[in-house]
């Protein structure tokens, strides 16, 4: 990790190139990008399939961005944190969606369009099991007040 205060979200070029990902697990400072690149495609593309406002689909980039400042990526799957991302942002900027309507759409993004989870599958239970597991995850590394 970044050796900051848990409050400080300013980072150097310097600083992306020393994250948990590359300094614990081995990732290429490439490989990274790529990976947030794809959980941001993710998040911008669900966001338009959802009408959700632009501010939403950008706070939900920074918080996957800010998130992998704190956490790895062989430890948390990028499209796994882009669909929390993306809930909590919902939440944030007073855009909500439910779980019913919100998990077939990162389902399909997700798999490129070759699958689908319409409520009470055991793929969007799946989803769903994650998508609220990981939430407070995502909240404490973004320093949320509880």
């Amino acid at each position: 990790m970044v050796d900051r205060e848990w409050t400080d979200w300013k980072f150097t070029r310097e600083d992306l190139k020393r994250t948990p990902s590359v300094v614990a697990c081995g990732w290429t400072v490439e490989r990274e990008e790529l990976d947030r690149a794809k959980a941001c495609g993710l998040i911008h593309s669900a966001s338009r399939k959802l009408q959700l406002p632009q501010i939403t689909s950008a706070s939900a980039c920074v918080f996957l961005h800010r998130f992998f400042m704190r956490h790895s990526l062989k430890e948390y799957h990028h499209y796994n944190i882009a669909a929390t991302c993306l809930f909590v942002a919902c939440k944030a900027e007073e855009s909500l969606r439910k779980l019913e309507s919100f998990i077939p759409v990162i389902v399909y993004y997700a798999s490129k369009g070759n699958r689908k989870a319409p409520p009470g599958t055991t793929e969007f239970e799946k989803w769903r099991a994650v998508i609220l597991r990981t939430e407070v995850v995502v909240l404490q590394a973004l320093c949320f007040d509880m």
